[in-house]
């Protein structure tokens, strides 16, 4: 009689710890939203990149990378280079997938990265993982970039006299249309601010 209570206790144990588990990996992979002024400030390199390619190796200490590798087509904060390369946990290696629901980069897309200083690992993922990626996009007047938020909240402290006019302009629009903003009046924003 007594091995039933037992048994039942160490099903609601088990249970409890895997969603435990689970629920720990859940918010391991999501942060709250930042402002752009930390995105910058955390950020050791800031780049508009190109990806020109993507491949999956084996690691000896988290088993999986993914290294991508970008065409620097201009520089807001960081050393100087002509490429720079970015090395992620996880990918897809003989069959096996190890996803962390970090950003991903299509070869040939274009975007602003903000990364953070690598790990001992030497593995970096952007700054407040997508929060740190903006895709460059055609806009009406040329590229444009967004990583899928209201740059009023991105920038609510943002004074329109100190921003480009055309910022400033679109920065008063509805909020479904703050989510592009000009990538050349982004990048002068984002040196302002990482003090170049």
């Amino acid at each position: 009689m007594t091995s039933l209570p037992i048994r039942v206790s160490a099903i609601v144990a088990a249970a409890f710890f895997w969603c435990a588990y689970f629920a720990t990996d859940a918010r391991a992979t999501s942060v709250l939203p930042i402002e752009l002024d930390q995105i910058v400030a955390s950020a050791q390199h800031i780049a508009h990149v190109r990806c020109v390619s993507n491949t999956v190796e084996a690691d000896p200490n988290v088993r999986v990378v993914t290294v991508s590798t970008f065409v620097v087509l201009d520089r807001a904060k960081g050393a100087p280079g002509a490429t720079f390369t970015v090395r992620q946990v996880g990918g897809e290696l003989n069959g096996v997938v190890i996803d962390y629901h970090l950003p991903t980069f299509k070869v040939g897309d274009e975007y602003v990265l903000f990364m953070p200083p690598a790990s001992r690992l030497g593995l970096a993922s952007p700054v407040g993982l997508a929060q740190g990626v903006f895709n460059v996009m055609p806009g009406r007047a040329g590229k444009e970039v967004g990583n899928g938020r209201d740059f009023a909240a991105l920038m609510p402290h943002a004074n329109a006299a100190t921003l480009p006019p055309r910022m400033a302009a679109r920065m008063q629009r509805p909020e479904g249309e703050r989510r592009q903003i000009d990538l050349a009046d982004f990048m002068t924003v984002v040196r302002a601010r990482a003090g170049r």
